[in-house]
């Protein structure tokens, strides 16, 4: 379906009885919807709950077969915390909030151990203020901002390159070089992604 978006709202664990996940889907042709949920043999009993015209909001119970391969018992296991989720006909885009790295590895080995594609895409890191730091190396973060401060990056510039390379202790050509990867890298995470 080339239209489709799943948004996952929630998943429920319960003991005794099925875990539950809550979901909304936009798209045009929700009779396919519902005979591809009636189809998976990792979900049963789906059920509307609200019907919006082009967005519905489902409920389904896991089976057994769901059960295995669901993502939110190894994050809870390992401190972790799901975001957001959101299907598209080209896969899940998932956003999380790991503890630490051995978190994430953990969640990787589980997908590669069930078949479960899985591409890595950006990592950052909250500060104790709220802000978030792009994963950047500690060189890279230093030169842009001492290179916006210094006033490198000013129309017209107000201190040249090799400047920034003294305050820094470096020579120009090390400063070139780790100023356009750190410029590559905030590229990378931020304008070239969806």
């Amino acid at each position: 379906m080339p239209d489709i978006k799943i948004e996952w709202e929630e998943t429920y664990e319960r003991s005794k009885e099925p875990t539950q996940m809550l979901f909304w889907v936009e798209c045009d042709n929700f009779e396919a919807v519902e005979d591809a949920l009636a189809d998976d043999p990792a979900v049963t009993n789906p059920t509307i709950l609200a019907d919006m015209g082009d967005r519905r909001f489902y409920r389904v119970d896991f089976t057994p077969v769901g059960d295995k391969t669901n993502l939110m018992p190894e994050l809870v296991s390992v401190g972790s915390v799901l975001q957001s989720a959101v299907g598209t006909r080209n896969g899940w885009r998932c956003r999380a909030r790991f503890p630490h790295r051995g978190a994430l590895e953990h969640v990787h080995q589980f997908c590669g151990d069930h078949d479960i594609d899985f591409t890595f895409e950006r990592l950052y890191e909250a500060t104790g203020r709220g802000e978030i730091n792009f994963a950047l190396t500690e060189a890279q973060r230093e030169i842009l901002i001492e290179a916006s401060e210094s006033g490198y990056l000013a129309v017209p510039r107000e201190c040249s390159l090799a400047e920034l390379g003294n305050r820094l202790g470096i020579g120009d050509s090390s400063a070139s070089e780790r100023f356009r990867r750190g410029v590559n890298q905030l590229i990378q995470q931020t304008l070239l992604t969806e």
